[in-house]
């Protein structure tokens, strides 16, 4: 099979688009091409030609990502993955990644992430699952809270282009807060509030919501789908996004949200593992937890200088035996001396404390997926006693990771 991996073209992007869209089923519409054909150059795009034909496909948005202690690091976020079914188990996806990965290299890139349509995917590409996401629901009857609100709250509801000036701003001051968030380009917001039919699942369009406490201030986003039982309203409200800077302002949405009339259950597509929401509820098992699983996954192009981005909870020194069969230059030891004031890693040969694969390390790298939990699956190696704990202690962050981001 003659394939050459190479970035798109303009004239070629159209082509692109139908490609990446065909693995997940999707046949785009004559209307929907004339509008992704002016997004040329949002995302970064590579494809596999066979004859002068895209098989395959994948891409990456200009991003940075929020790290344990307050900092960020400049991170493409991996999109558009697919291959055609013709062209399945022919090392296309792998020969992409290893492309990209390479791209990333060459770019300077310390780090990559990406959303997972399969999990069972990209560990083998040194991916590891970072945060986690939580799906949930609530009988509104039920949302009886056990707490005030604050009465300085003040909400209004946002036109799309009302939206499109508050909104980023809102989430980027947030996000800044927030390990495990990733920063999102002017073409992912374009995209989100052009909030067009097919992405609705038969729901209302967006109603946009923005709440200030104070000087600070958040956001929801959420759709109606109307019903009716018996003559009653039993309208379900689907929360898309719910951004927020502290506590107050998080609680003052919640409450709005689960005061709009005529809804009879309220679903929360993407939650906190550590969300205080069931906390604010007079009877917290009324919030029934739908799915618990995977959201970013976080891949550490350049070892080193990934690990000296971030800050560690307590200061203490280890030397990490890091296998990486998909990017062997970076399979050696490192010696990473770290604390909350800054980080130092090095190449070493000195005894190792720790093994584990570069997919591991991804996982713990925000501070979500403890150490000692992969140890017990088998997935981390402990040669130094103690050093498990050690490292736990080292990696955890005091906010749980998490990204509200879907791209």
């Amino acid at each position: 099979m003659d394939v050459q991996i190479r970035p798109v073209t303009v004239d070629e992007w159209p082509d692109y688009l139908r490609a990446e869209h065909i693995p997940f089923g999707v046949q785009i519409s004559d209307e929907e091409m004339k509008y992704q054909s002016q997004r040329y150059g949002h995302w970064n795009a590579l494809a596999a030609f066979e004859a002068g034909r895209i098989v395959a496909t994948a891409g990456d948005w200009d991003m940075h990502l929020t790290v344990p202690g307050g900092g960020d690091v400049h991170a493409p976020g991996v999109t558009a993955v697919g291959v055609r079914p013709t062209h399945r188990r022919r090392g296309l996806l792998t020969a992409l990644m290893r492309r990209q990965l390479d791209d990333y290299r060459g770019r300077g890139e310390a780090v990559a992430t990406l959303l997972a349509a399969e999990s069972v995917i990209y560990g083998r590409f040194g991916y590891g699952w970072a945060t986690t996401s939580a799906a949930a629901e609530l009988e509104r009857a039920r949302a009886v809270f056990n707490v005030a609100i604050d009465p300085r709250a003040e909400l209004e509801l946002l036109d799309k282009n009302e939206a499109a000036k508050v909104l980023p701003d809102v989430f980027d001051q947030t996000r800044r807060q927030q390990p495990g968030e990733v920063s999102r380009p002017d073409g992912w917001w374009e995209a989100y509030l052009r909030d067009p039919e097919w992405m609705r699942e038969g729901d209302s369009p967006f109603f946009h919501v923005s709440c200030r406490v104070g000087s600070d201030a958040g956001f929801a986003s959420y759709r109606l789908k109307e019903g009716w039982d018996d003559n009653l309203p039993s309208y379900t409200l689907r929360v898309v996004q719910l951004i927020a800077p502290n506590a107050a302002v998080r609680a003052a949405l919640w409450r709005y949200l689960l005061d709009v009339d005529l809804v009879a259950t309220i679903r929360f597509e993407n939650l906190p593992v550590d969300d205080p929401m069931r906390w604010l509820l007079r009877d917290p098992r009324r919030l029934r937890t739908r799915t618990v699983s995977d959201w970013l996954w976080v891949r550490l192009v350049d070892v080193a200088r990934a690990l000296e981005a971030r800050r560690y909870r307590a200061a203490d020194r280890l030397v990490l035996d890091v296998v990486d069969g998909f990017l062997p230059e970076n399979e050696v030891r490192y010696d990473l001396d770290g604390g909350p004031d800054g980080a130092r890693c090095r190449r070493t040969n000195a005894a190792p404390d720790l093994r584990l694969s570069v997919a591991e390390l991804g996982s713990a790298y925000l501070g979500g997926v403890s150490l000692a939990s992969l140890a017990a699956a088998g997935r981390v190696e402990e040669l130094t006693a103690g050093a498990l704990a050690r490292a736990d202690l080292m990696f955890g962050s005091d906010v749980a990771p998490w990204c509200s981001t879907d791209f």
